[in-house]
C-alpha cells in the first residue's frame, strides 16, 4: 500500500544526542495549507495511508485537523511518529485518536530512565515516556517501539526490549543511527554491523518465543541468515515524502541505502536489498559484506 511520509517541521522539544537536525533546519516547516494540499494531491493517485513525521509532528497545534482531512480525504490508516511524550496526557491521546489515528511509532531513544535523559538533554522526561506508554497500551494502541541501536544501545538490546515488552510493548522496529549533516561528527556512535548482528538475532530469537514483533530496517539479510523474516528496509513499499524542503521516494534517499559493495555480487536478494547507506560506506567501507548464495 503506498504511503504519504508526512514530515511536518524538524522543530522539537527534546535535544537528542545523536539528532541530525541542525539548528537551522528547525526553523523549516510545511505550512498548513501545503500539507492540505499534499494530501489532496496523494488521495487523488490513489493513496491510502499516510504518516505525519518530524521533527516532533505532536507539537504542531494543526496536527489534529491535518489528520481529521486525511481521513476526509478517504486515507484508511494514519500513523503518528513521535517521541511520544505527549501522550502521557490522556486527553490529547484520547484526541487524536478521536481524530483519526490508529498507528501509532514512538522513539524509545535508549534504555534505562538515566540513559534516556541524558540521549533526549532534558529532565523530567523518563517519567512521561513511562506514562505515555502506559496510556497506548491500556488503550489497546499497539504502539511500535523505535530503538535506535548506537554503539552505547545495541548491547543492551535484549533488556531494552524486555523491560518494553514487561510493559505491554509487543512491537520494535530497529534503526541503525545515521551520521548526516548536525549528526555526521559524532562517527563513534556508528557500530559496525558484524558487531550489532549477534544481538538483533538474538532479540528476534526472544521474539519467536514470546509471540511480539522485532523488525530490523537497515540491516541486509546477509547479516541475519536465518532471520530473513525479521529484515526490512525503509523504501520497501511505496513511499513518498514530503519535507519542507523537497518530495521524494523513500527509496531514492539517504535512509534507504543505495551502495552495493563487491560483495554483493551474485547474492540471491540482490534485487530486494537496497545495500548499505553511504554514510557506513564512509565510516567502514564494504568489506563486511558477503553475497548469499
Amino acid at each position: 500500500m503506498a504511503l504519504l511520509d508526512v514530515v511536518l517541521g524538524y522543530d522539537c522539544n527534546l535535544g537528542c544526542t545523536y539528532c541530525t537536525i541542525s539548528d537551522e533546519m528547525r526553523l523549516r516547516a510545511l505550512p498548513t495549507e501545503r500539507v492540505a494540499r499534499e494530501i489532496e494531491r496523494a488521495a487523488a493517485r490513489g493513496f491510502k495511508d499516510i504518516a505525519f513525521t518530524g521533527g516532533e509532528p505532536t507539537i504542531r497545534s494543526d496536527l489534529p485537523a491535518l489528520i481529521k482531512h486525511a481521513r476526509r480525504r478517504g486515507f484508511e490508516h494514519v500513523k503518528v511518529a513521535s517521541n511520544g511524550l505527549r501522550y502521557a496526557h490522556a486527553p490529547y491521546l484520547d484526541h487524536l485518536v478521536a481524530c483519526g489515528v490508529d498507528r501509532f511509532n514512538v522513539s524509545m531513544h535508549a534504555f534505562t530512565d538515566d540513559a534516556y535523559e541524558r540521549t533526549v538533554r532534558r529532565e523530567g522526561t523518563a517519567t512521561l515516556r513511562r506514562q505515555a506508554i502506559g496510556n497506548l497500551v491500556d488503550r489497546g494502541l499497539d504502539p511500535m517501539a523505535d530503538l535506535i541501536l548506537k554503539n552505547d544501545t545495541y548491547p543492551h538490546l535484549r533488556g531494552w526490549i524486555a523491560d518494553l515488552v514487561s510493559l505491554g510493548v509487543r512491537r520494535f522496529s530497529l534503526w541503525l543511527v545515521s551520521l548526516t549533516d548536525q549528526n555526521a561528527g559524532n562517527v563513534e556512535q556508528l557500530p559496525q554491523i558484524t558487531d550489532i548482528a549477534p544481538f538483533v538475532k538474538e532479540a528476534c530469537d526472544d521474539a519467536r518465543k514470546g509471540g511480539y514483533e522485532v523488525l530490523s530496517l537497515h540491516i541486509p539479510r546477509c547479516f541475519l541468515p536465518g532471520y530473513e523474516d525479521h529484515v526490512r528496509h525503509p523504501g520497501d513499499d511505496i513511499v513518498t515524502v514530503v519535507t519542507p524542503d523537497d518530495v521524494f521516494d523513500l527509496k531514492d534517499s539517504r535512509l534507504g541505502g543505495g551502495v552495493k559493495p563487491a560483495g554483493c555480487a551474485g547474492c540471491k536478494f540482490v534485487n530486494e536489498c537496497p545495500g548499505l547507506r553511504q554514510d557506513y560506506i564512509d565510516r567502514f567501507g564494504g568489506g563486511e559484506v558477503a553475497a548469499v548464495r
